[in-house]
């Protein structure tokens, strides 16, 4: 929270993922920078997502993103990456499943691409996705400064160390996979694993390393693999930060880590190395923020250290990726349900409609006032969620009530219908900054 007594910082982390962000070069590789690129450490950025991407971000926003998906249009070959960043709304699949379903119709299909590590999420079940963890592995999250990292970009940790506990991916889409992504957080104490897939040897994959390191290790498999699975050989504590599945070829990836109870602050509780290498492999053309819910529930909220604290994590992110554009999604509308009065003796019960039925989050307001000062001062981005969807608190016990709502009945969270119609104004409000017209999809709900 951003309390007056508690404002977070962000200036070294923005420091070095910077440094991070100019550490790639056109030198040809050393022999043993190759052999450290084998291992999956020290990485250098992705060729196929620079390749779509302009030599700067400039001052629009929404055109790097716009770049490349029209060289994605004219033929040219690589691979445009989307990232959100949030809360419980992008925790949950749904919205980020519908904005990915949009961008990859039009612009190429490979896959969901990175994802939390197994069932360290709670409760995330991902449709056309089957996921087993079988065995003793702990979850962790970045949600608390206090939980032990650390922590990467998903904000997510699964540990375990019991040979033969296993983690397995399966997906039902027809075309399957031909690419593995693993991301451990390792150490001297590091253990092995087998990877199980179509088309790799059934041999250990050491993941110790001299002193606290990361390997982001990526493995290519056969063509229209459905299934791949991580199996511990018990040498030693594996510390999973995400894996994730895709498809070789061009096209739009549209990854989302979100954690429930999560702020902006949050960020700062994932490793700033981890998270400068992790974004550096994969650049990605447009960060979303999704972050705000939380917050409006903090009554103290300072509305100035609020604006100052996104401003500066915006600055953050544009230093370390100066070729990518960074978007901000406003808060939408919040409440608490109001508990309906007793009825008077003799007169039947009227359950409360309207503003009558709903408080809105104590500091909302001051929450999206913040946001769009921000957004001016930066000139990030911006999707205002309550102007597209909500639009305002007073319709909340609306959206919640018929037989296709979409609000749940806690008046914060959406039911799958809410979050879909969320990702198609979404997606339409993303291709109108970028200049591209194109057919809209049918919305799911008023």
């Amino acid at each position: 929270m951003f309390a007056r007594r508690r404002l977070m910082t962000t200036i070294g982390l923005g420091a070095l993922l910077a440094a991070c962000g100019r550490e790639s070069g056109d030198r040809p590789a050393s022999p043993a920078e190759a052999a450290r690129w084998a291992e999956g450490l020290a990485l250098p950025p992705d060729p196929s997502f620079e390749a779509l991407l302009p030599p700067a971000a400039g001052p629009d926003p929404y055109q790097p993103l716009g770049h490349a998906l029209r060289a994605l249009e004219a033929g040219q070959e690589g691979r445009a990456l989307i990232l959100l960043l949030g809360d419980s709304h992008a925790a949950g699949p749904i919205l980020a499943e519908r904005l990915r379903e949009l961008f990859q119709a039009r612009y190429g299909a490979l896959g969901p691409g990175r994802l939390p590590p197994a069932r360290a999420q709670r409760f995330w079940n991902p449709s056309g996705l089957f996921i087993a963890q079988n065995g003793e592995w702990e979850a962790r999250n970045a949600l608390r400064s206090t939980s032990p990292g650390p922590f990467g970009l998903t904000g997510y940790r699964l540990t375990g160390a019991r040979a033969g506990d296993t983690l397995t991916l399966r997906t039902t889409d027809p075309r399957g996979f031909d690419r593995i992504g693993l991301t451990f957080a390792t150490g001297p104490a590091s253990g092995s694993f087998r990877l199980r897939a179509a088309g790799t040897p059934d041999t250990p994959h050491a993941t110790a390393t001299p002193a606290p390191d990361l390997r982001q290790m990526r493995y290519d498999v056969s063509p229209g693999t459905k299934e791949m699975a991580l199996e511990l050989v018990g040498d030693g504590p594996i510390d999973l930060l995400g894996w994730g599945i895709d498809r070789r070829g061009r096209g739009v990836l549209v990854e989302a880590f979100g954690i429930n109870g999560a702020t902006l602050s949050t960020l700062d509780n994932r490793d700033p190395s981890i998270l400068a290498r992790e974004l550096a492999l994969t650049p990605p053309a447009l960060v979303i923020l999704e972050y705000g819910t939380n917050e409006a529930t903090d009554r103290d909220l300072d509305a100035d250290a609020y604006a100052a604290a996104l401003s500066r994590r915006i600055r953050t992110l544009r230093a370390a990726l100066p070729r990518s554009g960074i978007m901000l999604m406003g808060a939408p509308d919040a409440g608490r349900p109001v508990r309906a009065a007793p009825p008077r003796r003799g007169q039947p019960a009227r359950p409360a409609t309207g503003c009558a039925a709903v408080t809105p989050l104590p500091s909302l307001a001051t929450v999206k006032a913040a946001q769009r000062r921000a957004v001016a001062d930066t000139r990030a981005g911006f999707f205002d969620w309550s102007a597209e969807v909500t639009q305002d608190p007073c319709r909340l016990p609306g959206l919640a009530a018929g037989a296709q709502p979409l609000m749940q009945r806690d008046l914060v969270h959406f039911t799958a219908e809410g979050y879909r119609l969320t990702a198609e104004r979404l997606h339409a409000a993303i291709l109108r900054g970028a200049g591209l017209a194109g057919a809209a999809p049918r919305p799911t709900g008023a």
